[in-house]
């Protein structure tokens, strides 16, 4: 298969920590340029010397034929729309839009132009969480009744992007992707039902703690997200048959390292391992597969509407300050 040349829109951190090693050991794709306000972050990142610090000149190259965007939440749906207007196939980061109807508007745009649109949640492509999703959907737990799951991490200074309001800063749309969504996509994708929210706000007016709440298939979903507290990464299932929970500090965030889940049913705890992988590598090769008419999985769109649609729901419940 011919290797999927991908153009970078940002250079930022995620792009450097986790994009560009995952293409560059890939046998599927190659990072053939990279365009970036700041030319020398665009150098590390473009080993074959096509550097751009226009977004719009990246987007008029022919020879990109895919573009990954890792710009500040607020500029996903513009940059998504317009590389899919341009011709290009879009892998973006996580949200799509800053609320539901943007992520519709983004996803009428891939229909149009029949691109390959896909919003960057790495972690559903971990094995680990596909495996969760098997055991869950097998039966093995009974009933779901209770859904427990937390993202935190603290040490953000108040000049960090993260918490400036004007380009989509705030712990939902940060952490929310996974913790907050976790229960979602365990449960199949269901209505949500009384969803809760408590929040504390940062100086600048976006959310640094938040709990959400909520109901889904008859299961409580208790969710934390928080940048002001210690790094605690866990999920637990709890079932009429049984209760399922991630091993060790890394529910939604096991990145080329070893990691287990813990499952106890009938008075026994059964340990699975699961071999370090590179989930950023299986989501882009993925991807560029898809892009070349093999059948890979790649996230649903519809799935990433119904995220948004619970992120919409979880800030009218917040309110503002």
């Amino acid at each position: 298969m011919e290797k999927l040349r991908w153009g970078f829109i940002g250079a930022g951190g995620i792009a450097q920590r986790a994009l560009f090693p995952a293409i560059s050991k890939s046998s599927y794709g190659e990072v053939y340029a990279v365009a970036s306000r700041d030319a020398e972050k665009a150098k590390v990142l473009s080993p074959n010397g096509r550097i751009y610090t226009s977004y719009d000149d990246l987007l008029a190259d022919d020879g990109v034929e895919a573009v990954y965007i890792s710009l500040p939440n607020a500029f996903h749906l513009p940059w998504a729309v317009k590389a899919m207007k341009a011709g290009k196939n879009v892998l973006c980061e996580k949200p799509l839009g800053m609320n539901a109807a943007e992520v519709r508007e983004a996803v009428a745009v891939a229909h149009e132009t029949g691109k390959v649109f896909v919003e960057a949640s790495w972690n559903r492509w971990h094995p680990r969480t596909q495996r969760i999703q098997e055991i869950v959907n097998s039966g093995k737990l009974g009933k779901i009744k209770h859904i427990r799951s937390a993202f935190t991490y603290d040490g953000l200074d108040d000049g960090n992007i993260r918490l400036d309001p004007t380009i989509g800063g705030g712990v939902l749309y940060d952490l929310g992707p996974y913790s907050v969504a976790a229960p979602l996509w365990i449960m199949g994708f269901p209505k949500v039902e009384d969803l809760t929210a408590r929040v504390v706000w940062s100086k600048s007016g976006v959310d640094t703690t938040t709990r959400v709440n909520y109901t889904v298939a008859g299961a409580e979903a208790e969710t934390l997200s928080s940048c002001q507290i210690q790094n605690s990464l866990w999920l637990i299932i709890e079932g009429t048959k049984g209760t399922l929970r991630s091993g060790g500090n890394d529910a939604f965030n096991s990145h080329n390292a070893p990691s287990t889940l813990i499952l106890e049913s009938k008075g026994k705890t059964k340990v699975e391992r699961f071999d370090a992988c590179d989930p950023y590598q299986l989501m882009s090769d993925a991807f560029a597969r898809r892009v070349r008419g093999k059948k890979d999985w790649i996230m649903p769109l519809e799935e990433s509407i119904r995220f948004a649609e619970l992120f919409d729901a979880g800030f009218a419940a917040m309110g503002r300050p």
